[in-house]
């Protein structure tokens, strides 16, 4: 009797091990963002099928990218939570950049790289191939291209029609942007490293990360990073040498992007929503 008691005792707790510990790991994979100390989110939009790129216009609105394939990609205007298509019919839309009054969109597939949209219309922009990251350089594009070890680091002036080659060679390249001190920085996704661009110079300085995505350069010298990972995506900042994890458990964060309320925007495209991000 004393055996049978304590043989049930023992299958009674290895059952409750085995759902606390599928519990824990179904919270690790699909629990909600962990944030550090001092951080907290909200939800600002949900139900945006691949959501991927983010900009705002200058009366405040948000734009984002929904990155579908087979031109089924379109750009989205958002309100109040809500929003409306504003073009449709697009491949893999996936960087997004408002300078003045013209939004441009890039494209990680085809020579259609890199589109501007203004007053409803769409234009080309030549000179990139299959683009991914865009920033702005005094009213120019900094443009990177997403290929398999030919890929660019671009700057586009699209006023001129000029367009000047910064780095080659690059392999699935992902985000880029500037820092004020003019300082170009770019990720490769499966090199695992943020790069520094200066004086025409390429310099390593962060290893260790797991496919960087999206950078944004930040005012005070810092750069934000993106790691586009199903479950355990991050949200990074790095200055000064040093590298700050502020968000955990993200699923595949995208672009992360200032707005004028000191908060950050995060496209978390694999839970197909925005989150606001106050603590900075």
């Amino acid at each position: 009797m004393n055996m049978k008691r304590r043989r049930m005792r023992w299958m009674v707790a290895s059952a409750l091990l085995i759902v606390s510990l599928g519990a824990g790991a179904s919270y690790y994979f699909f629990g909600p963002p962990l944030l550090e100390k001092g951080f907290h989110y909200a939800i600002v939009a949900g139900d945006l099928p691949s959501v991927s790129a983010l900009a705002f216009t200058p009366d405040g609105d948000l734009y984002a990218t929904l990155e579908r394939t087979r031109g089924q990609g379109s750009l989205v205007r958002i309100h109040d939570g809500d929003y409306r298509t504003v073009v449709d019919g697009l491949n893999k839309p996936d960087g997004l950049l408002m300078i003045d009054d013209t939004l441009y969109i890039t494209s990680e597939t085809g020579p259609d790289a890199v589109l501007a949209y203004r007053n409803g219309k769409l234009a080309d922009i030549q000179g990139a191939d299959s683009a991914e990251g865009i920033a702005e350089d005094h009213g120019r594009l900094l443009v990177i291209e997403d290929k398999k070890g030919d890929g660019r680091l671009l700057r586009i002036d699209p006023s001129q029609h000029k367009v000047d080659v910064l780095a080659r060679n690059l392999t699935e390249a992902e985000g880029v942007c500037q820092g004020p001190d003019g300082d170009i920085y770019f990720v490769e996704k499966n090199e695992h490293a943020l790069w520094r661009l200066a004086g025409g110079q390429r310099t390593q300085v962060v290893a260790g990360l797991t496919h960087p995505a999206y950078l944004n350069c930040i005012d005070d010298g810092s750069v934000l990073i993106t790691e586009d990972r199903t479950n355990f995506g991050r949200l990074l900042r790095y200055r000064d040498g040093r590298v700050d994890v502020i968000a955990r458990n993200l699923r595949s964060p995208q672009t992360v992007l200032l707005g004028d309320d000191g908060a950050y925007y995060l496209a978390e495209q694999r839970r197909n929503r925005i989150l606001k991000i106050d603590g900075f």
